[in-house]
């Protein structure tokens, strides 16, 4: 009879650890993209960014200078780079990754006396 309790309290012993065991999220996948922007400037300096935290991997990062769409495999972080813009008048990032417990963000900005261009998109996950 004893060893018939024992056994029942360690099986509900294990079924509540079982229980209250958290389940690990997955990661996000995340495919960022900016709206793009015309500008009808003669020329306009341009700030691309590419941010993240927590865990996560990044494939691609892409940006628009003066010869068109350029991406960079695997990048590195933290990615900032100013180009100048004057035949071509797309400003536009993006970047491929996925993301666990934190977030990946691209983001550009320029400025001239009369107007201002700025875009970003985002990618977070978080589990608590």
């Amino acid at each position: 009879m004893m060893r018939k309790h024992v056994l029942i309290l360690v099986v509900s012993v294990v079924l509540l650890l079982a229980c209250n065991k958290e389940k690990e999220a997955d990661s996000l996948s995340c495919n960022l993209e900016t709206a793009p922007s015309q500008f009808d400037e003669d020329s306009l300096e341009v700030t691309y960014k590419l941010e993240a935290d927590g865990e996560y991997t990044l494939t691609l990062f892409y940006y628009y200078d003066e010869s068109g769409r350029v991406e960079i495999d695997n990048p590195s972080l933290p990615q900032e780079i100013k180009v100048s813009l004057s035949e071509q008048k797309t400003i536009m990032t993006g970047a491929r990754g996925s993301v666990k417990n934190g977030h990946i963000e691209v983001s550009y900005e320029a400025n001239t006396s009369s107007s201002s261009y700025s875009g970003s998109d985002r990618c977070q996950q978080s589990s608590q």
